[in-house]
């Protein structure tokens, strides 16, 4: 196994950690506002922040464990239409992750290099009571996840050797 697919795999796991912490921070905010009358004005922000983090890294986390969605039933019938499958994947994945990794590194482009006019960082903001710098997080991570998953798609190329 390659460092590549361990890194995705070691993201996807950790990741997967993030919706128990979403669950978590549900339960907190409804008990919050419901049981004592104190919402927060950070619980949503954090909760999508969290969920979107496992949602674009699962991707990557799924090709390099090859748990994958396939429509197996055709692709079991001969070894022909297993390797056309394989091969069109790879094809339709590399030229779909390739446009999403370059509209992603534009987007990320203008919502993180953003500066003031003294000077200062300033990342596009939420816009919410909190105004994180979530939205310029999400486009960045968004590009992260596209590039990690395209190199793991384009991984699958390659045979695996084993040590």
């Amino acid at each position: 196994m390659r460092f590549i697919d361990r890194l995705a795999l070691w993201l996807g796991r950790l990741s997967a950690w993030a919706f128990a912490a979403v669950v978590l921070l549900m339960v907190y905010e409804v008990v919050a506002r419901y049981g004592f009358s104190s919402p927060t004005i950070w619980a949503h922000e954090a909760s999508v922040a969290l969920a979107a983090t496992a949602f674009v890294l699962g991707g990557a986390y799924c090709m390099a464990e090859g748990t994958h969605m396939r429509i197996s039933f055709l692709v079991e019938k001969s070894r022909w239409l297993s390797r056309l499958s394989h091969w069109l994947t790879i094809g339709a994945g590399t030229i779909y992750l390739s446009g999403l990794a370059y509209a992603a590194f534009r987007q990320a482009d203008r919502a993180v290099w953003r500066f003031s006019l003294d000077g200062s960082w300033n990342p596009e903001r939420s816009g919410s009571t909190l105004n994180s710098a979530l939205p310029a997080y999400l486009k960045a991570l968004l590009f992260i996840g596209a590039v990690l998953f395209l190199i793991v798609l384009l991984r699958q190329v390659w045979p695996k050797r084993e040590r």
